[in-house]
């Protein structure tokens, strides 16, 4: 005999809340596997009862040796195949024969109760993570959301991650705290982001979840990507060590990310190039590599300012902080301190199939060593001289005052 592998969401309520095939399933079934708790529901369960344990992989193991010659029901809360223990089921125990019964998820659930509509739903989980400030992007991604479901868990509270937003200026949300969904112990609680920053993290059940409501319009609805210079804290006020605002849109723009690039912004400086690349890129980390001290309090100020919480400062020098970074999918170098000759190659080789990178140069010098370092390694590079000119007010005048001009070495790696 074949076996099968059902995968049964469950409510907080217990069986009340299985549709009439979740309890055939379960009925059919020899095993039944879940936590202490789902299995408590069935005290009536005649086969054997397996209870969750960690590590989980090892407990998948014993399932799908069980279910080779048997009928194993295993119970998930609500939908399984929403950030639940589904996917990873499903990813180990295929080609095996499953079938997933889903039940309603806890966002669905928290939308019916607050008469919001679940299609308009960003999710974002910090479930299992280290912190909030660990997740690429929480406070990135809100900037393109009116509505937005957080899962917790113990360590990323609904008071901790108030206290994130608050210090981020997050405060145009009306924060909804759902309790116990679907349970007899169900509670919601509305807040605003100070409110519940101010409140204790042992006041809600464990079992919540937070639904976001803006008031407003988001920080970056339309285009506001591209900022002004002024816009940026600088080492030195009159210019700065930054990345001029016309050379910052073509070299990003030459990056060609996605909402999921992985990007190493090698030279920070004042983190310009970094934070509108983040701004594209805000499901994915962006890495701002800098080894100059001074320049740390300001790339950390405009990551809070701009409000880019997927940029990550790197306190190093370029090759070396670079080999504990994950592969990049493109990479912008407005610095290398004199170490281009080894740089170059090694990014190119960590680039990933189809990136790009784009390196600056404002002296004759380093453009001639990009262009002998592109022929020694055989690289094909695009180069664009950039040159911009921005207004100056001479008495009752306006003329122009023309800035550095720039190079820009673009390389594209072939898709594999």
């Amino acid at each position: 005999m074949s076996g099968k592998l059902f995968l049964i969401g469950i409510g907080a309520d217990g069986c009340p809340s299985l549709t009439s095939r979740a309890i055939n399933a379960v009925a059919e079934s020899e095993v039944l596997a879940g936590t202490e708790e789902q299995l408590a529901f069935f005290p009536q369960f005649a086969g054997q009862k397996v209870k969750l344990s960690m590590p989980i992989d090892a407990w998948v193991i014993e399932l799908m040796e069980q279910a080779e010659d048997r009928f194993v029901s295993v119970l998930a809360s609500g939908d399984p195949m929403f950030f639940g223990i589904g996917q990873t089921l499903v990813r180990q125990v295929i080609p095996c024969d499953v079938e997933v019964i889903p039940n309603s998820s806890c966002v669905q659930l928290a939308c019916a109760r607050l008469y919001l509509p679940c299609n308009e739903v960003d999710i974002v989980s910090l479930h299992g993570q280290v912190n909030a400030a660990k997740v690429p992007g929480l406070v990135a991604r809100m900037q393109h959301a009116n509505l937005l479901a957080v899962l917790t868990d113990k360590t990323n509270t609904p008071v901790a991650i108030a206290n994130y937003l608050v210090e981020f200026g997050e405060l145009d949300w009306r924060v909804a705290v759902c309790e116990d969904l679907g349970s007899c112990d169900e509670k919601i609680t509305e807040f605003s982001p100070k409110e519940l920053a101010a409140g204790d993290a042992g006041q809600f059940s464990n079992r919540n979840i937070l639904l976001l409501q803006r008031h407003g319009q988001p920080r970056w609805h339309g285009c506001k990507g591209h900022r002004p210079d002024d816009e940026y804290l600088k080492r030195m006020p009159k210019s700065g060590l930054i990345t001029k605002a016309p050379v910052r849109a073509v070299a990003v723009a030459n990056l060609c990310l996605q909402q999921d690039s992985v990007v190493w912004d090698i030279g920070a400086g004042s983190g310009s190039v970094g934070i509108e690349a983040a701004k594209i890129a805000y499901r994915a980390p962006v890495f701002a590599i800098e080894c100059t001290p001074q320049c740390w309090p300001q790339i950390e100020a405009n990551r809070v300012l701009q409000k880019v919480d997927n940029l990550r400062l790197v306190q190093a020098k370029a090759p070396e902080g670079l080999a504990a970074l994950p592969a990049p999918d493109a990479v912008f170098c407005g610095g290398s301190r004199g170490q281009l000759d080894e740089l170059l190659p090694l990014v190119w080789r960590r680039l990933r199939s189809g990136g790009r990178m784009v390196f600056s140069a404002v002296t004759l010098e380093t453009v001639a060593e990009l262009s002998q370092l592109a022929k020694k390694h055989q690289l094909s590079a695009q180069m664009l001289l950039i040159q911009t000119s921005q207004e100056r007010a001479i008495g009752p005048y306006v003329s122009y005052q023309a800035n550095n001009p720039i190079h820009l070495f673009i390389f594209e790696k072939p898709e594999f």
